[in-house]
């Protein structure tokens, strides 16, 4: 961390820090800050430099915006808003067909549809811009045309490569990226360690992660010493 040279001491051979250094790692574990909420901006006192939010319901609030920013960001692009929305009707006509199947037709089961003669306005497109008249369903904001181009994407099946092992396999799902299980977990393994070797690249967030080690090494032989000084009945 500062470059000095010192002696190690007997068991203390993994050592990278001096004494100075450690305890100035050490004290910035206890150091109280003061941060400002993402949500209602009110300050509050924290021990890490990364805490945001004040409370609970602050964090909840705060995750609840930021999925509402990932979706509106995904819905902007016109393609990705027809194929979701060509998934909901394609789950919405699955339940309504189990429904079907398992409930008895009355005879009166035309009833609730819009009269025969009433006319529907017209309405634009959503995804290409066209003038329609809907059918069946005045809420259908997409034209027959793009309505099937998008149920034709989904069926499309893709040739992707594995990112793990390499392997071309088919899929029908375009955020597939392993062809197995096992690749699976190895690619989440592989980025976890990526993660903490970039972390760990910094040398105060090293010295840190160094300081809670000893902290809990020091909590784990404190408890087992009290342990084995407590008097046998």
């Amino acid at each position: 961390m500062c470059g000095r040279n010192f002696r190690l001491r007997g068991g203390d051979g993994h050592r990278s820090y001096c004494n100075r250094c450690i305890d100035k790692a050490g004290g910035k574990l206890h150091r109280v800050l003061s941060a400002k909420c993402a949500v209602c901006g009110k300050r509050f006192s924290a021990s890490s430099p990364i805490a945001r939010y004040c409370s609970p319901g602050c964090r909840a609030e705060g995750r609840r915006r930021s999925d509402r920013k990932c979706y509106r960001k995904r819905m902007a692009d016109p393609e990705t808003r027809a194929l979701v929305r060509a998934r909901g009707r394609l789950a919405m006509a699955a339940i309504a067909a189990r429904k079907r199947g398992g409930r008895r037709r009355d005879a009166g089961g035309g009833a609730g549809r819009p009269p025969s003669g009433a006319a529907l306005p017209a309405v634009d497109c959503g995804l290409c811009g066209r003038s329609f008249v809907p059918r069946g369903c005045a809420s259908r904001v997409y034209c027959r045309r793009c309505m099937d181009k998008a149920e034709r994407e989904l069926a499309r099946v893709l040739r992707v490569k594995c990112k793990e092992c390499g392997k071309t396999f088919s899929t029908t799902d375009r955020i597939v990226r392993y062809c197995s299980e096992e690749c699976s977990a190895e690619g989440m393994r592989r980025g976890r360690g990526e993660s903490v070797r970039r972390g760990m690249a910094d040398p105060a967030r090293r010295a840190v992660a160094a300081a809670r080690t000893r902290a809990w090494n020091a909590a784990q032989k404190a408890k087992e010493g009290k342990r084995r000084r407590r008097p046998r009945r």
